[in-house]
């Protein structure tokens, strides 16, 4: 067998460089500073746990009937690939690529939200002031700006954060804040992670939080004994797929 090109070779961790840090470096082969290094473990605790969100519970349900924990972070996993939960700072990013400058922010959430659409980032299921993580990767993403020089995607991110709140307030009456996804967008970005991987970084970060929450059901600590989940359900709704609800008797049926 022929030796692998340079370029081909995996780069191995080192052991001079902390978790954060030999993910940035074995991701691009170049060292990261310690500052970046540093911002990039404190996202990974930021994004390590949050209760009973969609993927968390879809692991803790799968891990209810006794499943191997191998199958309930999958499930967690599947969950995570839904757009609603695991992929908006992705949209986000697609968004201040979209927009490019700040000048053009007020326009584009002013139409996004006058016709019935919503901004990424913005507003959340169960925080109704802003999102405490989103304020520290506001932080963080104004000093990566600084530190790169590319003051772009702070800033138009920051727009787009006033903008929304101003227009929602004029159209619905009500206040909105930034979430965990509107910053940590700009942040990957700033720190060359690609687009593609943003929910994978999620996933490699909340799966220490899927794997305690399992850990928890299997082994019956948050009850008093291994319970399966199976939640009671009447259906209320009228949907008879794509045909009609009129029953036609078999005989009458065409051929």
């Amino acid at each position: 067998m022929g030796s692998y090109p340079e370029w081909k070779k995996p780069v191995l961790p080192r052991s001079d460089l902390s978790h954060a840090g030999n993910f940035l470096y074995m991701l691009s082969g170049s060292l990261p500073d310690l500052d970046t290094a540093r911002d990039f473990d404190t996202c990974l605790v930021l994004h390590a746990e949050h209760s009973f969100n969609a993927s968390t519970f879809a692991g803790r349900e799968v891990a209810s009937t006794h499943a191997h924990l191998y199958a309930s972070v999958a499930a967690a996993l599947g969950a995570l690939s839904g757009e609603l939960h695991g992929g908006a700072n992705s949209e986000v990013m697609r968004i201040l690529l979209e927009i490019g400058e700040v000048s053009r922010v007020h326009s584009w959430v002013r139409e996004k939200l006058q016709k019935g659409g919503k901004v990424m980032g913005m507003g959340h299921a169960v925080y109704h002031t802003e999102d405490p993580r989103a304020g520290i990767l506001r932080r963080i993403s104004e000093k990566l700006a600084e530190r790169t020089g590319e003051r772009r995607w702070y800033e138009i991110t920051r727009a787009i954060e006033e903008a929304t709140k101003e227009e929602f307030r004029k159209i619905k009456g009500k206040e909105i804040y930034a979430n965990v996804d509107l910053y940590s967008a700009s942040v990957y970005y700033m720190m060359n992670i690609p687009v593609d991987l943003f929910t994978p970084v999620f996933a490699i970060s909340r799966i220490l939080g899927w794997a305690a929450h399992i850990i928890e059901e299997k082994f019956a600590e948050a009850q008093p004994k291994a319970e399966l989940y199976r939640p009671d359900a009447d259906y209320v709704g009228t949907y008879c797929g794509p045909q009609s609800c009129e029953y036609v008797p078999i005989e009458e049926r065409s051929k």
